[in-house]
Parts: structure tokens; sequence; C-alpha cells
């Protein structure tokens, strides 16, 4: 081949050669481009989402348990849904997660909203709460799309379980997420949005105690999602545990003997102010609140003319009627106004101040203090209080702690009220005229006591007027501090033993409260009926409005007579007699704290925690 045809050859392979590697630079230049500028955002966000994420890791709360370490709360594993926001950057990415969580029927796009906006002060970097509790289902679907949707993720988180559902409602409370105006408290000040705490009872007022410490854990996750690497995690810490003084057997009876009532039951030591039971009827079930109370199931709360969601024990406030006429005698007997031997006629009633009063139909004849005690005769009463004035009347009112609030654990403790007349004065500036001293005597006109107060008041009078703080949680304690120091009178002996001796024929001597005899126990009490309108004011109602204003019917009481260990107060709404209604419930308490007295533990608890669980 020529020398000039070679050359030619050559130069052609080395042009070829180099408009391929030109091609080539081309085309790398050209993804470069296609990288860097193009699809910019893209790449970088799939590099963006090669990050660290920190993964909360919630500590449950304390459990609650019964004075004999029987468990009443405790938890349950459960898992919520939680948005990483730093995840969506974009509206697009918002709108495609808003719809993706509809599609799935796990929340609407109002819903997921309003969470958005509840956190919209947290940090971008911590997962937000979008629905707590999900089923198996939802959490299928969520885990089944992790690829698209890297940004949704489930995480474990322990949920409150008050085993007897309503069972000690009021005295337990329930848990709730914490609201913005609560962190806005010092109380507070270290929660953030989406913490749960006590709302109300137990719950509430040991919140600090059952709260546990929570924790967390730095992970490494790709573009999907999907954990490449975990570092150290802090762990977190359970709550401290809470035991109560609550007895489980106890509050099941009495919980039975309210069931279909409207009222109150409590009881408790009064040598050391344990509640032993504490019921409020009507109940709720706090487990509804462990997560979040649906909004039907809050309407149908507020809207129940009986407020459930009200602790009667120590919220409500009412007269106490007959049982009222304890607190009169030892008054009457303390200041020598009246004694054992005082005796009235009573024919069926007394005209007063130009005002007729009634009393039992028929009248109770001849009686003395005693007597008058064990048949609640009102004319005793009613010329008693015209004697001692209501100065007196609620000097020694207020000294048994009526009209005042007792101290008990629980927030939101009423107070009541125990007239007198500077308290009349004060309040409505007018002066207290002597006619409404007859119906104070006997437990009606402005006196209004809660149930609580009256058990530590009959409790605290068959101790000799010893009047020990009452509380619901079994911490160390001690008297010096002022909050659990108890009230102590030197009374005469005499008229306190008169006393324990008159309540304990009112029920094991032919008197009103017969129905709470414990055979062995000798239990002291007294019954009461405490009207809720005049009788004036029930003839102008009409006859199917009238069930609505229906005597309340009231029992209290202690036993054993000569060393009270249990003192006890029942109140039934609308119940009519005291000691047809209230008596025989008190009887039901009284007797079963007397078996667990006689019978072993194993003997006794079983059959009634299992009757409880079905």
């Amino acid at each position: 081949m020529p020398i000039n045809q070679d050359k030619r050859s050559l130069q052609a392979r080395v042009v070829i050669l180099k408009a391929s590697v030109c091609l080539i630079f081309a085309l790398f230049g050209v993804q470069m481009w296609r990288l860097t500028v193009l699809n910019h955002h893209y790449y970088a966000s799939l590099a963006e989402r090669n990050r660290l994420r920190i993964i909360p890791l919630i500590a449950p709360r304390g459990v609650i348990l019964d004075r004999e370490g029987r468990p009443l709360v405790e938890n349950v594993e459960s898992n919520n849904i939680v948005v990483y926001r730093d995840e969506l950057s974009s509206q697009t990415d918002l709108a495609n997660t808003r719809s993706f969580l509809n599609q799935g029927g796990v929340v609407t796009p109002e819903q997921f909203d309003a969470r958005l906006q509840q956190y919209r002060r947290y940090p971008l970097f911590h997962p937000i709460v979008i629905k707590e509790n999900v089923s198996l289902e939802e959490m299928a679907y969520i885990q089944s799309h992790q690829a698209e949707h890297p940004e949704i993720k489930t995480l474990e988180a322990p949920k409150r379980l008050y085993r007897y559902g309503p069972l000690a409602a009021h005295a337990l409370g329930y848990v709730g997420e914490v609201s913005e105006t609560q962190l806005k408290t010092p109380e507070f000040k270290d929660r953030k949005a989406g913490d749960i705490i006590g709302k109300f009872g137990m719950e509430r007022s040991y919140n600090s105690l059952l709260t546990g410490v929570d924790g967390e854990k730095i992970v490494l996750v790709n573009s999907v999602g999907k954990v490449k690497q975990e570092f150290s995690p802090k762990p977190s810490f359970v709550g401290q545990q809470l035991n109560l003084t609550l007895d489980l057997d106890l509050q099941l009876v009495a919980e039975e003997q309210m069931a279909d009532k409207v009222g109150a039951v409590v009881a408790m030591d009064p040598r050391n102010g344990e509640i032993l039971a504490m019921v409020s009827k009507p109940s709720f079930d706090p487990n509804n609140f462990a997560v979040r109370v649906n909004a039907s199931q809050w309407k149908e709360l507020m809207e129940n003319e009986d407020k459930p969601l009200q602790n009667r024990v120590i919220q409500s406030t009412f007269s106490p009627g007959s049982v009222f006429k304890v607190v009169m005698s030892l008054a009457g007997l303390e200041k020598g106004i009246v004694s054992p031997s005082s005796s009235v006629s009573c024919p069926g009633g007394a005209t007063l101040y130009g005002h007729y009063f009634r009393c039992h139909e028929g009248g109770h004849g001849f009686v003395d203090m005693q007597r008058a005690i064990v048949q609640s005769c009102n004319v005793f009463f009613y010329r008693l209080g015209m004697q001692m004035g209501i100065n007196t009347i609620s000097e020694y009112a207020r000294m048994v702690g009526l009209g005042l609030p007792t101290g008990i654990d629980l927030p939101n403790e009423a107070a009541g009220v125990m007239p007198s007349a500077e308290w009349k004065e004060r309040m409505f500036g007018e002066k207290w005229y002597a006619g409404e001293t007859i119906s104070v005597a006997i437990g009606q006109g402005a006196v209004s006591i809660t149930p609580m107060q009256m058990a530590r008041a009959i409790g605290g009078i068959g101790l000799g007027g010893y009047f020990a703080v009452p509380h619901l949680a079994r911490l160390p304690r001690s008297d010096s501090d002022s909050r659990f120091k108890p009230a102590k009178y030197q009374w005469n002996s005499k008229n306190t033993e008169f006393l324990r001796d008159s309540m304990w024929g009112v029920v094991n001597s032919g008197g009103t409260g017969h129905s709470a005899a414990v055979p062995g126990f000798d239990v002291c009490g007294k019954t009461g009926t405490a009207q809720t309108i005049s009788n004036e004011g029930r003839q102008k109602v009409s006859g199917a409005q009238r069930g609505s204003f229906d005597n309340n019917a009231w029992f209290v009481g202690f036993a054993p007579k000569d060393d009270p260990q249990i003192a006890v107060a029942v109140l039934v709404q609308r119940g009519g007699y005291g000691g047809a209604a209230a008596a025989p419930i008190a009887g039901s308490v009284f007797r079963t704290y007397y078996e667990k007295l006689q019978a072993p533990k194993k003997d006794n608890r079983p059959s009634l925690v299992t009757a409880a669980m079905k």
C-alpha cells in the first residue's frame, strides 16, 4: 500500500478516536449537568434523607395498687402513628401525606391538619403523633408503604389500663394529653406537647411521682426510612409505683350496692385517715380517656344530668338531714345545755317562732335524749337548737370538720357551708334570725356538707375527739407536717360514751338503722332523710316532676363500738328514707370488713375479685 494512503488512513482513525473521546466527555458532561443542575433537588433530597433521626422512648407511668398489692392501674403495649415533618420539604409532600393517611382511613385531612397546628411550635426534627393506639390493620397499612412514605412511622407507646373499668374511677382518676394552658404553668414547665399527664383523681394528685422519664435513641436511616445504624440510646425510666389505702374487696361490695343508684359511699379508718373505699355514682370508664376521649363520649358525659365526672364524695355538697343530730347532741352535752336525762314530749311537731315544724307522723310521745337519737325525733332537736343558738351549733360542727375541706389528697375538694350569724352577714349583709336555727338543728336549711366530711366527723366522734386527715396514698407521713396533723379535742368521755351507746341503739336496739347491723361487730350509726325541697315547694311541683325532688337518704356510722376501726358514710340521692335506702348499703360494707377480719385473706379475696372481672 502506498505511503500516502497509509497516512490518510491513520489520520482518519485519529479523528474517529478524538471524536469518540469528545463524545464520551460530552455524555459525561450532560449526565453531570442532569445530576447537578436539572435533577439537583431530587438527588439532594435523597442524599439528605440519609440522616440521623430521633426516636422517642416513652416511659410508662407507675402502676397503682390497692392496700394488699393488687393492681388497679397498669400499662399495656400500644402503637402510635407519627410523622417526621422534616421529611416534608414542600406543600406537595404535605398534601401527599395527608391524602395517603386519609385513603387508609387513618385520619381525616381535618384531623391531620389539627395535629400539625397543635405541634406547630414543636422542633421539626422531632416526630409528632398523628394517631394513638392504632389497630393492626392501620399498622400494616403504614408499614407496607414505607418506601413511598418514609416520613410516616409507627412507634411503641404504653397505654394506661384501668383494670376494673369504672370501679373507683373518681378516686383513681384518668390521664390525658397536657394542654397548652398547662404547659405554661410551673408545674408542667418540663413537659412538652403530646405528653400524657394525670388529669383527675390520684393520677393528678401524684402525677409527678407516677410520671416516668422518657428516653430516646438516635438512628441513621436511608432514603426510604430504613435504619442503617443505631447509636447509644438514652434509656427511659418507668414512673414510681403508688400504693393506695383502698381495699379492693370493700370497693367491689360498695360498687355493687350502688350499681343502679345515684350517690356516694366512703369508708375510712378513723384512726389514721386511710380511705378504704370510695364510690361515686354514676361513674365513667377512665379507659376511655387513656388515649383521647372521642367527641360523642365526652358529649354524653357532659349532658348527663347526674354529672358522672363529679366525685360526689368530695365535690358535691348536701344537706345532712338527721345524721347532723349526732353533732347537735355532742354540742348540747359538752355545753351542758342538755344531759342524757333531758326529755321532751313529741306530739308529731311543734310550733316555734310562729311556724309549725313537723316530726314523725303521730309523734314519738315522751322521749329522753337517747330515745330521741334512736328514733330520730325532730322535736327534741328543734328545742335543743332553740336553746343552743346558731353560733354554738356552728362552733361544734366546724370542730368536727363540717363546712371545711378535710385536706384529702384529691384535687378540687369542696368546703360546703356551715352557717353562722357572721357567715350570713358576710354573704348576704343580713342578720341571722332565730327561726332559721330550727331547720339547721335537724341538718336542713343552709347547712351543706360532703359525704367525706360526714365520714370523718362520725369516725372522730366515735374515737372521742380524734380527727385524722383522710388520704388515699400509702406514703410516709409525719404528724409534724401540718397537712397531715390530726385535730384532737378533750371532750368529756362520758358524753362520747353516751353517744356511742345511743348510736349503737340506732342500729341494734329498735332504731331506724337496723338494716346496717352486723352480728358480732357492734355497728353504731345514725340515719338521715334530707329534704331537697320544702314541703310548700313540693306542693307546687307537678306529679311528674316530684321524683326529681325526692328526699336524699343518709347513713353514717362506725364499728366496733368501743374501738372504732372503720367509719362509713352512705348517701343515696332521691333514695327516700335513710333506714331503708342507705343503711343496708353501709351494712354490706361493714359485713365485708368484719368477714375479712375473721377469715384468712386467701379464703375471702379471690371470689370477690373474680366476680368483678366477669
